[in-house]
């Protein structure tokens, strides 16, 4: 077996992970304090600070091994400087939505009807379909084509066979019917 196909003794590799955790906890210890104090200076929270460096030092240990660190505090501070401008890039997209979507607190309160409300308006809508339903056939066709399909009179003429003046007689009778049938508060 090539000497490069050999696997490490257990007892090596244990070692070389633990004196990497020893390396990344001694830089973290030198650098921390210098790292917080840049991050508090630039985002004006202690907590966003903390968590700015705490990302910033996760990010140089998962970069572990895919780059050549000749200088670790290099690294960490140019994280550092990168991972602000993706933070105030972040809050000022987040600000300028939020400031053009600002709304009053009563159009966030459902305007859906109260009990009280919705129970009057099925009975509106009740009664409008029972006086529909009283008009002769021929006028309430001519009715719900206008008024619930959005025919004009001279789509509806040439629809049903008539005359536009009759159709408007048929419309002007339903409305005089509703009104004289429909009862509103």
């Amino acid at each position: 077996m090539p000497a490069a196909m050999k696997c490490l003794p257990v007892k090596v590799i244990e070692d070389l992970m633990k004196n990497t955790e020893q390396l990344w906890q001694r830089i973290f210890d030198i650098h921390y304090h210098n790292v917080y104090g840049f991050f508090l200076k630039r985002l004006d929270s202690p907590e966003d600070a903390a968590d700015a460096s705490q990302e910033t030092f996760m990010r140089v240990v998962r970069r572990n091994g895919t780059v050549t660190l000749d200088s670790p505090a290099g690294y960490i501070w140019r994280t550092a400087k990168n991972l602000v401008k993706e933070i105030k890039r972040a809050q000022a997209l987040s600000s300028k939505w939020m400031s053009s979507k600002v709304m009053d607190v009563d159009q966030h309160i459902s305007q859906a009807p109260n009990p009280e409300e919705a129970m009057k308006f099925q009975n509106m809508n009740d009664d409008i379909l029972n006086i529909l339903n009283q008009l002769p056939p021929r006028c309430r066709e001519v009715f719900i084509l206008h008024r619930f399909k959005g025919l004009s009179h001279k789509q509806i003429a040439g629809k049903l066979n008539i005359s536009p003046k009759t159709v408007e007689n048929h419309m002007v009778n339903a409305l005089l019917f509703f009104h004289k049938h429909l009862q509103l508060p």
